[in-house]
């Protein structure tokens, strides 16, 4: 919110001749404030899980055919299916919408320059805005449209709006730059990522580059647009032939520091987002919301019905749910609103006053997390110019089958992964582990994101106070900086494991199949690792490692006996002889 209202109020101060106002700092502070409203329970694991749970919906509807009955039987409906795409930002929008209604207003399509439109006790629509010098002190619903489409950073796709729409409708386009300072369409850069980047970066690395530049010396100028064909403004705009607009340029002495800005992205998405015991945590907090998803199909209370709920918005009254699942509850405000982190804590304790059989494998979840007992990342691979680059068209359930295939047919069974460990049978089950195929890059895919920004050149700056008609064309920078990396995106397929005393037997299968895979391609390959059950015990050589990289004890359920494994170093000849052999 504050790095919203700075950059917007340095336009309003420092190039007047772009008629920003203090209103729209105001807009850009609300928009910059209410942007992430739409995180469910656990940020982003919570997207995750609604996509897990959309696929398992629809390629294994057996396993919610009992919840979904119970929920017909008790409300003569069926459950409302969850889209095929979910994107916090909209449900951003449909919380702005509640807050609104709480306070008695709603947007009013048919009058967007008048106040909002009154729908209940509350704020009085007429006094409902900031007294300032501009003489508008009061929020119409223009305003509010134009602080949605800044969150959404496209144009609006209201059910309700009498007319579709295919462009923006919050302000012209004389100001089009101010849609980018909260969610830049252009090139990634916008005060959202310059504050989590640099807390994020502070709080995990202890420093971060300065981006105060950013800010600082941020101008708005004429830039050639990164992609007209799918921008909403040149799409029927024959009298703009070259699509060039306003856009927020920076001094080309920044090019740099540009490119630093980026590759902070990249490593807090390699080192922080999705390292390996983050995703393992995040893995295991989704199969705990899918498995309760399975079980409760009326976890949570809609309060439909409930005189003291809070007022909601006119196209809600036809809702008739009076409880969902959690899967559902990005639905409905009133139920959202109250679904935060403690969903665990209420789905615990839920299984434990209930201990119904079925419940075994969501309470078994819930003991692990409690005992800290994370999944673990077993092996990974890397994408490239190798044998593993057709493996980045396969789908995640195409290469578990593959590797599932190498296992059984390295096993003492042949037709199942079972595998003879001091005379008793391991049984590697596909849902044992979790294949991930993770993309990492610096924000624009393959493409340099340097590359969609534009720069103004010395010469031209003092040119930056001329009318709009005449101001300066900002150019793309046509030498890289020296810090441009060789490449722009790292693919990797990294398998996690679910079952603690099968972290080994994993790990050993997974390296048999990366072996094996890479020896069939005629790769040159490396000494590995390999993995061999022995009956004393190690002690462990690193407790920072994974336990690919390290020796560990797993108890089988069946028997007290401690089982470890030996690492040792063979050459890639002697390995692929070994690893034929039976354990």
């Amino acid at each position: 919110m504050e790095l919203a209202g700075r950059l917007c109020t340095r336009f309003m101060t420092e190039q007047p001749q772009l008629g920003v106002t203090a209103k729209d700092v105001l807009c850009l502070r609300v928009a910059g404030l209410c942007h992430d409203l739409g995180h469910g329970p656990f940020s982003h694991a919570f997207e995750a899980f609604l996509h897990a749970a959309y696929k398992n919906e629809k390629e294994h509807p057996e396993l919610y055919e009992e919840r979904n009955n119970e929920f017909k039987e008790k409300y003569s409906i069926d459950m409302p299916e969850i889209p095929d795409h979910y994107e916090h930002e909209n449900t951003s929008l449909m919380m702005i919408d509640a807050a609104l209604s709480s306070i008695g207003l709603e947007i009013d399509w048919d009058n967007l320059d008048k106040p909002l439109k009154q729908i209940g006790s509350g704020i009085d629509r007429e006094k409902f805005g900031v007294d300032d010098s501009d003489n508008d002190p009061v929020f119409t619903s223009r305003d509010w449209v134009f602080i949605k489409e800044c969150i959404l950073g496209k144009p609006l796709n209201e059910q309700h709006a009498p007319e579709k729409q295919t462009h923006f409708h919050g302000r012209s386009k004389k100001k089009e730059f101010l849609f980018d300072i909260v969610s830049n369409r252009h090139n990634g850069l916008d005060v959202d990522k310059i504050d989590y980047f640099h807390r994020d970066s502070m709080a995990a690395f202890g420093s971060c580059p300065w981006t105060t530049w950013a800010i600082r010396d941020a101008v708005v100028a004429r830039g050639e647009c990164t992609d007209p064909k799918k921008s909403s403004q040149f799409k029927n705009d024959p009298e703009n032939p070259i699509a060039d607009h306003l856009m927020i340029c920076y001094p080309k002495k920044h090019v740099n520091s540009a490119m630093t800005f980026f590759s902070i992205r990249m490593a807090n998405h390699e080192k922080v987002y999705t390292h390996k015991k983050t995703k393992a945590a995040e893995l295991q907090m989704v199969d705990v919301l899918l498995e309760a998803d399975k079980h409760y199909s009326m976890m949570l209370t809609t309060q439909v019905d409930d005189k003291y709920a809070m007022k909601l918005l006119t196209n809600f009254d036809k809702f008739q749910y009076v409880k969902l699942p959690i899967s559902r509850a990005f639905m409905y405000p009133r139920l959202f609103l109250r679904l935060d982190d403690t969903i665990v804590s209420i789905i615990e304790n839920k299984a434990i006053e209930n201990p119904l059989p079925q419940l075994g494998a969501l309470r078994q979840l819930l003991n692990e997390r409690r005992a800290h007992k994370v999944y673990k990342r077993v092996g990974e691979v890397e994408i490239g110019s190798n044998c593993w680059g057709r493996f980045w068209d396969m789908s995640e359930e195409e290469i578990k089958d593959d590797f599932m295939k190498d296992a059984v047919r390295r096993s003492d069974d042949r037709k199942q992964a079972v595998y003879k460990i001091n005379d008793r049978e391991v049984i590697l089950e596909p849902d044992d582990f979790i294949v991930e195929k993770r993309e990492l890059h610096y924000g624009r895919k393959e493409k340099n994101p340097v590359s969609d920004m534009r720069f103004i050149v010395k010469s031209d700056q003092a040119n930056l106070c001329n009318n709009l008609q005449v101001l300066p064309l900002a150019v793309v920078v046509g030498d890289l900086p020296m810090n441009t990396p060789r490449s722009f995106v790292r693919r990797t397929i990294r398998f996690f494991c679910r079952k603690w005393r099968k972290v080994e037997l994993v790990t050993h299968c997974f390296n048999s199949w990366k072996c094996h895979t890479e020896d069939s391609a005629g790769q040159t390959v490396e000494p590995y690792t390999m993995y061999q059950i022995a009956e004393e015990d190690e002690e462990d050589e690193d407790d920072d490692h994974t336990q690919s990289e390290s020796q560990h004890l797993c108890t089988q359920p069946d028997d007290n006996r401690p089982i470890s494994i030996k690492k040792r170093k063979y050459s890639a000849e002697t390995l692929s002889q070994k690893l034929f052999e039976e354990i």
